[in-house]
C-alpha cells in the first residue's frame, strides 16, 4: 500500500533536514509543506516548488489545486511514477494530518521530531516582540494552568511554555489517534546519522539506502528554505549548536531543569545530553 509519511514538529526543528533524508531514497518522495496549497495566493507568496518557481509546470506537482485538496496525494502519486509508494509531507501541523485520517487509500506514517528546547528558545529569542505577545495569548487559551505564565512570567518561560504546548500537541494528537509513529530527535538525526536513519527506514518498511543522507546529491521538488542553500553549495552537513553561545548558563539551565520538560522528555524515552536531546 502507499505510503504517505507525516512529519509533525515545532518550526525549526529540522523538518526538510529529514524529509530531504527520505525522499533521497529511491521509493520515497519529498514533498514539502502541501499545506500552503490550500492558502490564498493572492495574500500568500509561498510556492509549493522550490526549484519550478511553483506547481503549475512542476513534474511532480502539476496538475493539482486547492480546489481537489482531499486528492493531493493520488495527484502526486499519479506523476511521480510507480517506483515511488511514500510522499514526505512537512506541514507538521496536527490539524493538517487530521485532515487525512479517514482516508483508508494510505498507509499514513507519523514521525514526531524534537528538537532541543534550547535552541528553538534560542530561535524564537529573534522573533518581534509581536510574536511575544501572539505567544503570550495562545499559551492563555490552551490551558488554564499556563495563565501566570502567559502574563507575568519573561520571555524564556513563554517560550518554553511553547515548547512544551506544542510538542504536547502532537503527542497527544498522536497517543488519542493510536498513530503509527516514530519519535527522533534532530542531535541524533545528526550525531547517530546511520543507526537512527537504519531504524527509521527500516520502520517505513524499507533498507537505508548508502549515500540517502547526502540529500544534496538528489533534486528534491517541493517547498524549500533558502538557509540549506549553503548546504547544496559545500555539499556537508552541519550540526547547529547556537544555542551554546546564545543562551546564558542560567538560561539553559532553567530549560533542561523546567519541570514539566523534564517529565515530557522522561515519559517520551529522550535524554538531555549536552549538546542535545537523544535517544540513546
Amino acid at each position: 500500500m502507499k505510503k504517505i509519511v507525516y512529519i509533525m514538529s515545532s518550526n525549526y526543528s529540522g523538518s526538510h533536514f529529514l524529509s530531504l533524508i527520505i525522499g533521497s531514497h529511491s521509493h520515497f518522495q519529498h514533498i514539502g509543506e502541501i499545506k500552503w496549497l490550500r492558502k490564498d495566493k493572492t495574500k500568500d507568496s509561498r510556492v509549493l516548488c522550490g526549484i519550478c518557481g511553483g506547481h503549475e509546470d512542476c513534474p511532480v506537482f502539476s496538475g493539482i489545486s486547492a480546489g481537489k485538496i482531499d486528492n493531493v496525494y493520488e495527484d502526486i502519486f499519479s506523476n511521480v511514477g510507480p517506483e515511488i509508494f511514500g510522499l514526505v509531507d512537512t506541514s507538521k501541523k496536527t490539524f493538517w494530518a487530521e485532515r487525512f485520517l479517514q482516508d483508508q487509500r494510505y498507509e499514513k506514517k507519523f514521525i514526531h521530531l524534537i528538537r532541543d528546547p534550547r535552541a528553538l528558545v534560542r530561535r524564537w529569542f529573534l522573533d518581534e516582540e509581536r510574536s511575544l505577545l501572539q505567544e503570550r495569548i495562545k499559551l492563555m487559551k490552551s490551558s488554564l494552568r499556563n495563565l501566570k505564565v502567559a502574563l507575568s512570567g519573561d520571555k524564556l518561560d513563554v517560550y518554553v511554555g511553547k515548547w512544551l504546548r506544542q510538542n504536547l500537541k502532537i503527542a497527544d494528537f498522536i497517543s488519542q489517534n493510536r498513530l503509527d509513529a516514530f519519535t527522533v530527535t534532530y542531535h541524533d538525526l545528526v550525531k547517530h546519522e546511520d543507526q537512527t536513519l537504519a531504524k527509521l527506514m527500516q520502520w517505513l518498511g524499507c533498507e537505508y539506502e548508502p549515500g540517502q543522507a547526502d540529500y544534496w546529491n538528489f533534486t528534491h521538488h517541493g517547498s524549500t528554505k533558502s538557509e540549506y542553500e549553503w548546504v547544496n553549495q559545500k555539499k556537508t552537513k552541519h550540526f547547529d549548536c547556537r544555542w551554546k553561545d546564545s543562551l546564558n548558563s542560567e538560561q539553559r539551565e532553567r530549560v533542561i531543569n523546567h519541570k514539566e520538560i523534564v517529565g515530557f522528555l522522561q515519559q517520551t524515552g529522550i535524554n538531555i545530553a549536552e549538546d542535545g536531546l537523544t535517544a540513546y
